[in-house]
């Protein structure tokens, strides 16, 4: 459930705060940077926070599916991790053009405009390697019964969607979804054990 707390916090900066004008022009993002990067630095921590939680969601998935120990479970955890891995770099890398805003749209704008593409690379790497980890895990968990069915093809249907990074938004909201009904039935099966 923290998870979604952390989705509908990262919405509401995304748009809100940062505003779709800013996301999709990288003048007016630099400028936020500069006078007002408040917003930036918001979205950066709930990045990190999100990281955490992910891995703690990968792990505890893995495990509950552990009963099938098959090459695809463990194609589908590694994708989980790199997506993490291309999240935290993002952040990183964010804040460090957010720390070094005023210089960077002083002098150094070839950097400026280098870092500014690593930071959406790495965004798009991470959405589609957490596309790859629904998709995957998803399979996984439909083909042995592992979890509800129609949460499966949700997670399906979520995993298709982040391979066309335009359409995160909308991954974001199905995530939100599929965050709140998987944490009810990892809840369930604790308390049932």
């Amino acid at each position: 459930m923290i998870n979604v707390a952390v989705a509908i916090a990262t919405l509401a900066v995304a748009t809100l705060l940062i505003g779709f004008t800013a996301m999709s022009d990288p003048s007016k993002l630099a400028e936020l940077a500069v006078h007002n990067p408040t917003p930036l630095l918001i979205q950066d921590g709930l990045k990190s926070v999100s990281a955490v939680i992910s891995t703690v969601l990968i792990l505890a998935l893995a495990n509950y599916l552990h009963r099938d120990n098959s090459t695809l479970l463990s194609i589908a955890t590694g994708f989980g991790f790199f997506s993490i891995f291309c999240l935290v770099i993002n952040a990183t890398l964010s804040l460090y053009a957010i720390s070094h805003a005023t210089v960077l749209a002083e002098g150094a704008g070839r950097m400026g405009e280098q870092l500014s593409r690593m930071i959406g690379i790495l965004a798009i790497a991470a959405l589609i390697c957490d596309g790859l980890w629904y998709l995957l895990m998803s399979w996984t968990a439909l083909k042995n019964q592992g979890l509800p069915k129609r949460l499966c093809y949700l997670g399906l249907g979520i995993g298709a969607l982040s391979l066309v990074p335009p359409l995160g938004i909308i991954v974001l909201l199905l995530g939100m979804v599929w965050s709140a009904w998987i944490g009810r039935v990892l809840l369930r099966e604790t308390e049932a054990v």
